[in-house]
């Protein structure tokens, strides 16, 4: 059972409502996001173009687009590398597709997961060496590989764009990357995509209008914060992936019997995001970079038949990770582990990040899971909120080969001799930086409100909030203290309609929501016919009601 948590209400409600000439609900809807001045909130309520911040705050962005620029100018070789998810991918096609325009010779490159791992590798410097490669840059990694020092001393000129978190090392490369502590960019939390894109702005001199759709991919598919620059950048993205896609995408979303017109951060979430990043987990991750680069319908059609069988082992291997884990959590005592660890010879390394995030979600816990070798433990590890893994990493670096990522998704790789001691070390640290109250899944509402509260006006605001995500979900309400009136049968899909209602002196108003046969209401209406309810709410176009409660969680009234 989940904690309710319902957001604390302060004097800054009222203060920004009649600064904004808003509803104290909506204003508080802003403070949850983190909105707690005038110009954050317009900048949030109506994002436009002219809030994106200039490329050129970005660190060595200028001397890199010199160098590029200088590149394609003598005809010198140049060498793209970059990561295998979809941040990595939608940036390499990204650069590639204007550097193809631009008539530049280079070369696109893409470790194996399986086989090479994580980041520039020895087998790309090899490559550059024999090649005759004068420029080599490196998306959505390299930002901490002493092997591009080593490419810079071969007299590799070397460009590295990147946004993940840095470790302590001297470089002798040019490094794009907000989280730079050198600088101070207004907005660290963008995603490598966002920064190749502000560095094609640069080069091109005007906005990229051409690549939104594949910003959009890379900021809903890693995680990215959908508050400030992420926002603005989105929401124009999502309009180019309804209008007019580039050829890859809008096969693949005709190929997964989407809509184009409502297309939106669910669907490059759960259904374009997972197929992109398949390939690059059981395969080669050079299919869905030529989906994106496709410009045959044939071909791309073809491309994306194979990103769904790579979807469904993906979806094997899943399944067959967490069985197998759930297996060996079976007689463990949780209570005494504040992090789950734990690795097996047969677990695909593609999917161990799948795995860890739906048991992280489960156990409400930090989770590493190891794929096992002769002498190597490879892993990924998904976190909670409260716990940095970047930081917990640092404080076991003695146990660990090498590690990178972001504070709640990273990769790591330690010897298997290491592996019983690396456990006990991030559970005791673990200890020390946890309570006990975050390892209790919560639920977390924004306002308190009554079914009265509910109108056109606030519905007609609520529209200001989507693209909904990361850092800004679908605002949650709680109304207490109302009964079921009725019970009726969709039409359409066979569910159960509950109409709930609240009476305020003398007068009810009542709202449906649709649920499954199995909802506890169903359990708790035996016993009881005063509920608080926990929902989200939406305009309904069907015959139902204007308005439809989506029902979050329901307890028997207190």
């Amino acid at each position: 059972m989940k904690e309710w948590r319902v957001a604390k209400q302060t004097p800054k409600i009222k203060e920004l409502a009649e600064e904004l000439g808003l509803s104290p609900i909506l204003s508080q809807l802003l403070l949850n996001r983190g909105i707690t001045d005038l110009t954050s909130a317009r900048k949030f309520l109506y994002p436009q173009r002219k809030y994106i911040y200039s490329p050129f705050l970005l660190p060595d962005l200028e001397k890199a687009v010199l160098r590029l620029r200088t590149s394609i100018e003598r005809r010198e070789k140049i060498l793209l590398f970059g990561d295998y998810d979809v941040d990595g991918v939608t940036s390499l096609a990204m650069l590639s597709d204007y550097l193809f325009k631009r008539e530049a010779l280079f070369k696109v490159m893409i470790p194996s997961r399986i086989e090479e791992g994580y980041g520039f590798n020895e087998k790309a410097l090899t490559f550059a060496k024999k090649e005759g490669i004068s420029l080599i840059i490196s998306l959505d990694c390299g930002s901490n590989c002493p092997l591009l020092n080593q490419a810079v001393s071969l007299n590799k000129d070397v460009i590295v764009i990147d946004h993940h978190e840095l470790n302590p090392m001297e470089r002798s490369f040019l490094l794009i990357n907000p989280k730079r502590k050198d600088i101070s960019y207004p907005f660290r939390d963008i995603s490598s995509g966002v920064v190749t894109f502000k560095f094609i702005w640069a080069l091109k001199g005007l906005f990229p209008y051409e690549y939104l759709d594949l910003v959009a991919l890379s900021i809903v598919c890693d995680v990215m914060p959908l508050m400030d620059e992420n926002r603005i950048l989105l929401k124009e993205g999502l309009e180019k992936l309804r209008l007019s896609p580039c050829l890859g995408v809008q096969t693949l979303i005709k190929e997964t019997s989407l809509k184009r017109e409502f297309i939106d951060t669910f669907h490059l979430g759960w259904i374009l995001g997972p197929r992109l990043n398949a390939s690059g987990r059981v395969s080669s991750a050079y299919s869905s970079f030529r989906l994106l680069r496709a410009d045959s319908p044939s071909k791309a059609s073809e491309l994306v038949s194979l990103l769904e069988e790579n979807n469904q082992q993906r979806k094997l291997e899943t399944e067959a990770i967490l069985n197998s884990a759930l297996s060996q959590l079976k007689d463990k005592d949780l209570t005494k582990e504040f992090v789950i660890v734990l690795a097996d010879e047969t677990w695909h390394i593609g999917v161990l990040g799948i795995a860890a995030s739906r048991l992280k979600d489960m156990f409400v816990r930090p989770v590493f899971l190891f794929s096992l070798d002769k002498d190597t433990a490879r892993g990924s590890a998904r976190s909670i909120e409260s716990f940095n893994l970047i930081e917990a990493l640092e404080a076991c670096r003695d146990f660990v080969k090498e590690f990178g990522g972001h504070r709640k998704a990273c990769g790591l790789e330690i010897e298997k001799k290491k592996l019983s001691g690396f456990k006990s070390a991030i559970n005791n640290y673990a200890k020390k930086v946890l309570r006990e109250e975050d390892l209790i899944g919560r639920l977390f509402i924004d306002k308190e409100i009554s079914f009265s509260q509910i109108d056109k006006s606030l519905l007609e605001y609520l529209k200001l909030f989507p693209p909904y995500g990361e850092a800004n979900p679908q605002p949650l309400f709680i109304s207490r203290g109302v009964s079921v009136k009725n019970i009726t049968t969709s039409r359409d899909n066979g569910k159960k309609i509950i109409w709930f209602e609240q009476r305020e002196k003398g007068k009810g108003w009542v709202f449906p929501a649709q649920v499954s046969l199995n909802n506890k209401v169903f359990q708790l209406i035996e016993y009881t016919n005063i509920f608080d309810i926990v929902y989200s709410l939406r305009e309904d176009a069907s015959s139902i009601a204007p308005v439809v409660l989506k029902l979050q969680d329901i307890r028997i009234s207190s």
